[in-house]
């Protein structure tokens, strides 16, 4: 088994609005092994974004610990922090609007190396800087260009290689394709399942893409409301999906089976719930066809198995 590299115990994440406490993400315990990738799945406001960046503390967490390498990084300090992060970075959703329109390619990946490691010389840090870009699919000759002057695919490029520049062990990659063309998706995913066979990278793979986290992840979790509800190997979870919520997600995928097209899809009725000050119990009762009056209690993740666990009363 490979060795645990993040772990996450209790971790929440609140917001205080006019209403009360929005719970974005509440009370999630995860494990990622070195290596290994990691799927975070959701409809669109369930949390999945905000448990990235409170894993990299771009958020404070509300309660919980987040353990890298056996450090619990949720307290460190400033400087601290700033050393943790040569190991820990992140690739954001939008290729464009995260990188600074007035610099260029070279200084946009070198960035991390100057505010994070100080005292590399510059000589060895140039090289490190068009090496990365090389390796990430950016020739030296893109050296000197703007973010407007390049396509999605190449910007997307440019945020992969600030988050390597830094030879990081674990990445979070937040919905890294969902604005790319499906050609462009490919040959960005197939680049980051690459540079983790190379590095020995661990990355957190946040989408809405069931086929695409299919594809990269070993692993997957489903998050409902701000909870895990369901969390299995990838093989697992699409043959024996058991929380309804999941269950519904994977019949709306599409496919080229004909035995499986006169089925239809699971559709989900009822309104979401409110996350601000959300009652106990199951998050996805309102919604859930199977739903009973014990659900209104606490419904936490159960292990069914060493490689699964779902957060439902009935399931198994």
């Amino acid at each position: 088994m490979a060795e645990v590299l993040l772990e996450t115990r209790g971790l929440s994440k609140f917001f205080k609005t006019a209403g009360g406490l929005l719970h974005a993400v509440e009370d999630v315990d995860l494990a990622l092994g070195a290596g290994r990738t990691l799927g975070v799945v959701g409809e669109s406001g369930c949390g999945k974004s905000t448990l990235g960046r409170t894993v990299l503390r771009l958020e404070k967490p509300s309660a919980g610990q987040v353990l890298f390498r056996g450090e619990d990084i949720s307290a460190l300090g400033r400087r601290q922090l700033r050393s943790a992060r040569r190991d820990m970075q992140m690739v954001f959703q939008d290729p464009y609007s995260s990188l600074d329109p007035r610099m260029t390619v070279f200084d946009l990946v070198a960035e991390p190396l100057r505010e994070i490691c100080r005292g590399l010389p510059r000589a060895q840090a140039r090289e490190r800087v068009l090496d990365t870009m090389e390796l990430c699919g950016l020739p030296a000759e893109y050296a000197d260009s703007y973010p407007h002057e390049l396509d999605g695919g190449r910007r997307q490029r440019v945020g992969l290689a600030r988050a390597m520049v830094t030879e990081p062990k674990f990445v979070v990659c937040d919905e890294p394709v969902s604005a790319l063309d499906v050609s462009i998706q490919a040959q960005i995913l197939n680049l980051l399942m690459d540079l983790q066979e190379q590095r020995d990278l661990a990355y957190m793979f946040i989408t809405h893409d069931l086929a695409v986290v299919r594809h990269i992840s070993d692993e997957i979790a489903v998050m409902y409301m701000g909870r895990i509800v369901e969390q299995a190997e990838k093989t697992e979870l699409f043959s024996h999906p058991l929380h309804p919520y999941t269950q519904a997600l994977l019949s709306a995928i599409p496919t080229t089976d004909l035995s499986r097209r006169g089925r239809p899809p699971q559709l989900l009725r009822g309104e979401v719930s409110s996350p601000v000050n959300p009652p106990p119990g199951c998050r996805f009762a309102p919604r859930c066809p199977h739903a009973t009056e014990a659900c209104r209690g606490e419904v936490p993740l159960r292990e069914l198995s060493p490689t699964h666990r779902v957060a439902c009363r009935l399931a198994g």
